[in-house]
């Protein structure tokens, strides 16, 4: 498994030290910048996008497939980033939506409002339990947070201010407005969101339930955090290594100080 240089910030404490409280980690070591902002991914690591199973039962399907489509959006909208011809998350959703509402037999006249509706849902997803207690922790320590999201800005933000966050974080950044709109994990686009932040990669954090946007973010030169919320979910090893692995944002804050 590739791994990424050992991060003073990071230390993980030893069983015997828990008791005690873990070290800093945001205490920079000599010549190395204080941790400043934290970039979150959006889709499934803050929000809980299960309830989009209820989207696909109101359009006439089974609520099982909104997983799969999920995934494909990311797989469909990554594949056009790869061949230099990137498309908004919207307008990728959509056209998955229609092919899975489809393929799940709903009626031909009935298809484009439920992929309307289906993709709406996608901006009123509730948060995960733990997203307002431990961005409202990280914000204590004087972190900038940040969503970076391969949705659009407008829709991040409805969706944190209806979850209660909204107060939390900095204006979404959205992938549609980096050079070329390239989608995560392009090393690019992080480049253009630090750049928006006025932060350097030695100086932010990438927050992701996707192994495959860690494993950007590090290559690009920022730390990370993976978030498994499944837990005990082993990490893909072909991808470069997460300095923290946490169950939720709340621990993530707990671990920072």
């Amino acid at each position: 498994m590739s791994t990424l240089p050992a991060d003073d910030r990071f230390a993980q404490p030893s069983p015997g030290d828990v008791e005690h409280g873990p070290a800093d980690p945001l205490d920079a070591g000599a010549g190395q910048p204080p941790l400043r902002v934290v970039l979150l991914d959006v889709n499934e690591t803050l929000s809980d996008t299960s309830a989009l199973a209820a989207a696909f039962q109101d359009a006439g399907a089974p609520g099982h497939i909104a997983a799969a489509w999920f995934a494909g959006v990311l797989r469909d909208g990554l594949a056009l980033t790869l061949h230099g011809a990137p498309a908004r998350f919207a307008d990728v959703a959509l056209a998955g939506a229609r092919t899975a509402l489809a393929g799940a037999g709903v009626a031909a006249d009935h298809v484009e409002a439920g992929a309307v509706a289906v993709v709406d849902a996608v901006g009123s997803l509730p948060l995960h339990p733990d997203v307002v207690p431990g961005l409202a922790a990280l914000r204590q320590r004087g972190l900038r947070l940040v969503p970076l999201s391969q949705g659009a800005g407008g829709t991040t933000d409805r969706l944190l201010r209806s979850g209660g966050a909204g107060d939390l974080v900095e204006g979404a950044l959205s992938v549609a407005d980096a050079p070329g709109g390239l989608w995560k994990p392009s090393a690019s686009t992080y480049a253009w969101a630090l750049d928006q932040v006025g932060a350097s990669p030695a100086e932010a954090l990438l927050v992701a339930v996707h192994p495959w946007d860690v494993d950007g973010a590090a290559r690009a030169g920022l730390s990370t955090a993976w978030v498994d919320r499944s837990g005990g979910t082993p990490y893909p090893q072909v991808m470069a290594e997460p300095d923290l692995v946490v169950p939720g944002l709340d621990a993530l804050a707990d671990l920072l100080g």
